[in-house]
């Protein structure tokens, strides 16, 4: 019996950029969590911020508040948190039976320089059991800076690069404070494959079904895998895209947890100013968003990178790699991925349909099979799920 058996409840510490999505999906989660039994209660730093303000009877325009001296920002700051520890205790202990989400930045990038958001003393003084970072694809958090009205004060200040860089530096931060914190760390993207909900399974079942049995010193019900696929070299991709989903689905019914890199997608970015002028826009229909050729083409390089470096994160927070391959075009992608996973120490599973298989799957995999019922009992029995 593991030392923090009767743990019951968690606290969790979600950090997101603005435009990410964050709040949006952890109420999502919220709503999700009360439908299975459980009883969350969500702690929004920012609004708890201009509540604050407010019941000192000070005023502050939402297009204003960074624009605080930083003195006052950090005491503003201070006692909402203030406010959280005292109430802490409700959350904490054996007989406690609510689950407490903190929605909160990191940083912000405001006015072209990177500005801290939180304080290490508090964050110690709450003790999150899990740290999340939400993200998305940055063509949809342009689209919410631009169309959401709550979101006006960021409008036109940060490109897409920008963006870009923010979002990593809150993923790398967020990192920092959970390696401090001994406490374990995921992002955790914001939409669905369609781009357009939120998906809380996702998270409900790293928090229910992953975290809190260690916590209590239980194995894990579910495992955690990350789905690689080839993004090229597919002639039909509709039915590849449908024949992909429904193994996805499969692997999901049989308690596997998917990190699926389609569900943040900059790559198409690049793909709408082919052909195009600098001096054009291009409305990419993905995101029903409009942005300046310029503006994508001088991100060029962040979203290529940070594509790459961010699919390796989701393997970083995986117990394996699987690899989803029907086709004989081998994909440089799904290789380097397979490379990385297998000398990370994760498991790697690969479906592969053709009858000669390449020297570099064989070296990479710890099994292959062309039979996805065959794969998936596999990796039940290796995990025993």
């Amino acid at each position: 019996m593991g030392i923090h058996k009767f743990i019951f409840a968690m606290i969790v510490l979600g950090t997101g950029i603005t435009g990410s999505g964050r709040a949006k999906y952890l109420h999502a989660t919220r709503e999700y969590a009360g439908g299975k039994g459980r009883n969350v209660d969500i702690i929004d730093v920012g609004p708890e911020m201009f509540t604050k303000a407010s019941s000192l009877r000070v005023e502050i325009p939402g297009d204003k508040i960074l624009d605080l001296d930083e003195t006052a920002l950090r005491f503003l700051r201070a006692t909402v948190f203030e406010g959280i520890v005292h109430r802490i205790d409700k959350f904490r202990g054996d007989d406690s039976n609510e689950d407490l989400y903190i929605s909160l930045h990191m940083s912000f990038r405001w006015k072209k320089v990177l500005m801290p958001a939180f304080d290490y003393y508090y964050l110690t003084k709450v003790a999150p059991d899990v740290l999340i970072t939400i993200i998305d694809s940055v063509g949809n958090i342009r689209g919410r800076i631009d169309k959401d009205p709550e979101l006006h004060p960021w409008r036109g200040k940060l490109t897409i690069k920008e963006l870009l860089i923010w979002q990593d530096e809150e993923m790398f931060i967020t990192k920092m404070v959970a390696d401090m914190l001994d406490k374990h760390f995921y992002i955790i993207p914001s939409s669905n494959i369609d781009f357009k909900e939120p998906d809380p399974t996702i998270l409900y079942d790293l928090l229910y079904d992953v975290e809190l049995p260690l916590m209590r010193g239980e194995k894990p019900r579910k495992r955690r895998a990350y789905l690689s696929y080839p993004m090229t070299h597919v002639e039909n991709r509709e039915e590849f895209n449908k024949m992909k989903n429904e193994f996805l689905s499969k692997l999901r019914k049989n308690n596997i947890i998917v990190f699926d890199p389609i569900m943040v997608e900059d790559h198409v970015l690049l793909d709408s100013i082919e052909g195009k002028e600098d001096d054009e826009k291009v409305y990419i229909d993905l995101f029903d968003v409009e942005i300046p050729v310029k503006e994508i083409r001088e991100a060029k390089d962040y979203i290529i990178d940070s594509t790459v470096y961010r699919d390796y994160r989701f393997i970083d927070q995986s117990d394996m790699v699987i690899v989803f391959y029907p086709t004989s075009k081998l994909s440089a992608g799904v290789l380097s991925e397979m490379n990385y996973g297998f000398t990370h120490m994760k498991k790697v599973y690969t479906y592969f349909t053709e009858p000669d298989v390449s020297p570099f799957f064989r070296n990479y995999s710890n099994y292959i099979s062309n039979d996805i019922d065959d794969l998936i009992n596999r990796i039940i029995e290796d995990f025993e799920l």
